[in-house]
């Protein structure tokens, strides 16, 4: 229902990726201090680490997308409280989680949009070598609304508690393409097998995912759920 949901309301806004109209995004909101919604991921979920990507370079843009002003993931609390769950299953498998982006503010989905409108291209082999920037629209690899605006979705992969190694999923983060689809032929038997590992502690926490993106887990529901504004920062009161 609720991908429903999402799909239908980024519909109407899908194919705007290419003209001139605004998308209907929650404006930006200064935050002093955390929404009694949110946590930092950190203070609930054990073995956690944190890349954000959209806090660096490492992404399709190339560059600091808008809004990503700390590296502290934040996520709602009954979202983090799954991720927390499915860590514990993990860990008892000698895995752990690593998170890659969790709350995205929505100035990062308006980044996107008005990134996709320009002719900058130079990370299209490493990120979406088979893609025109429109075809990542259409093809939902991005919308105009995200369940991370809402506090209620995460990308993650698996580290080997042993020695901090990444685990072989068979592709990077956001590598827009048909290998990253969570049961793709395009990768090996070990790296599916990989991929399942996660999926299934995932979904045996609460979660679901996303079959295009094997990374992307979000916590189902019905709504009503609430767009969030505010900027990343790593001190935020709680």
């Amino acid at each position: 229902m609720f991908r429903k949901w999402i799909a239908a309301a980024a519909a109407a806004c899908m194919l705007a990726a290419c003209s001139t109209e605004k998308p209907l995004l929650a404006p930006d909101a200064p935050a002093a201090s955390m929404p009694a919604a949110m946590c930092y991921m950190d203070t609930v979920v054990p073995h956690l680490r944190t890349d954000l990507k959209y806090a660096g370079s490492d992404n399709f843009v190339g560059r600091p997308i808008r809004g990503y002003t700390g590296r502290r993931a934040i996520l709602g609390r009954g979202t983090a409280a799954c991720v927390a769950r499915a860590a514990r299953i993990l860990a008892a498998q000698g895995y752990g989680i690593l998170v890659w982006d969790a709350y995205r503010p929505t100035s990062a989905m308006q980044d996107f949009f008005e990134w996709a409108k320009t002719p900058d291209c130079r990370m299209k082999r490493e990120f979406y070598p088979n893609l025109t920037k429109r075809q990542i629209y259409e093809g939902r690899y991005i919308g105009t609304l995200s369940e991370h605006s809402m506090g209620i979705a995460v990308d993650v992969t698996l580290y080997r508690l042993r020695d901090g190694r990444e685990v072989d999923m068979g592709g990077r983060h956001d590598l827009l393409d048909p290998a990253s689809a969570l049961d793709s032929p395009l990768v090996t038997p070990r790296q599916r097998a990989n991929r399942r590992i996660l999926h299934d502690a995932m979904l045996a926490a609460g979660m679901k995912g996303y079959d295009k993106e094997w990374w992307h887990y979000y916590q189902p529901g019905n709504g009503p759920f609430n767009l969030y504004g505010f900027p990343l920062n790593d001190r935020l009161p709680q």
